[in-house]
């Protein structure tokens, strides 16, 4: 998606930091501003002593796989990779953000997945069990991938995920991403503490859009989802009109019996 719909990709990180989730600490150089700037990079990588070392572009749709070096320790390496990118010496002739974070171990994962949150009353949870990232959800069998959903005023249905996890599912419904479209909180869990909250679950990235992965196909369950939210809509109306009608009629009254 382009940025016209959402924020660049350093930007959801940093309001998703803002809200409370616990993200990757990270560094990011616009296209063309890495040269000079050296310093800061190295700094971060003595920081951390291990960093990945990831591009984008601000048309995301077009540019969805981009430069990648996972787990760099050596600076010259970092900084010859980063520099190339950031200002298109590369084989795409392309100057992409250079941004930078902290090395997690994906092979210790305990937990991964996505939050579907279609809005503050409905959301639906995809994950699996083992080392990856959510990314890792596309290639998991029937028998891998857990499902978690939860509509205000039903009983829940699927496999209930880790607490931890529950946790960010209730924050996530707080989060506001963007105005009436559904929105996805990529997350993974740890049996260590991690990230600039130094807490055991970690969030990658927040995106517009539906679930990714299989369930794109469950249409049957994102058509329940959505048929109980229209209820849902209906009953906050039917509500508002009956409290309206009573202070109506209830004004009526007490002028009556004056």
């Amino acid at each position: 998606m382009s940025s016209r719909e959402y924020p660049l990709k350093h930007v959801r990180l940093e309001q998703l930091s803002s809200a409370g989730f616990n993200v990757a600490d990270f560094i990011c150089f616009p296209p063309n501003t890495l040269r000079g700037r050296e310093e800061e990079l190295k700094a971060f990588l003595a920081k951390h002593g291990t960093i990945s070392c990831r591009h984008f572009h601000q048309d995301e749709k077009t540019h969805f796989k981009c430069p990648v070096k996972y787990e760099q320790t050596d600076f010259d390496t970092i900084l010859s990779f980063c520099l190339a990118n950031n200002e298109g010496n590369n084989e795409a002739k392309t100057a992409f953000y250079t941004l930078c974070n902290e090395a997690i171990n994906v092979k210790e994962s305990v937990c991964a997945g996505n939050i579907l949150v279609l809005n503050e009353h409905a959301i639906w949870v995809e994950y699996f069990y083992g080392p990856g990232t959510p990314r890792d959800l596309e290639s998991k069998g029937p028998d891998e991938l857990k499902t978690y959903g939860k509509v205000d005023g039903q009983p829940a249905e699927g496999e209930k995920p880790p607490d931890d996890i529950l946790r960010m599912v209730r924050n996530a419904r707080k989060f506001k991403a963007l105005d009436n479209k559904a929105y996805i909180l990529e997350f993974s869990l740890y049996s260590y503490p991690m990230g600039r909250d130094q807490t055991d679950i970690i969030c990658w990235e927040w995106c517009w859009g539906w679930l990714h992965y299989q369930m794109q196909a469950n249409r049957f369950l994102l058509d329940q989802l959505k048929k109980a939210n229209e209820r849902i809509t209906k009953l906050e109306e039917k509500l508002c009109r009956q409290t309206a009608f009573t202070e109506y009629t209830g004004g009526i009254y007490r002028r009556s019996s004056r």
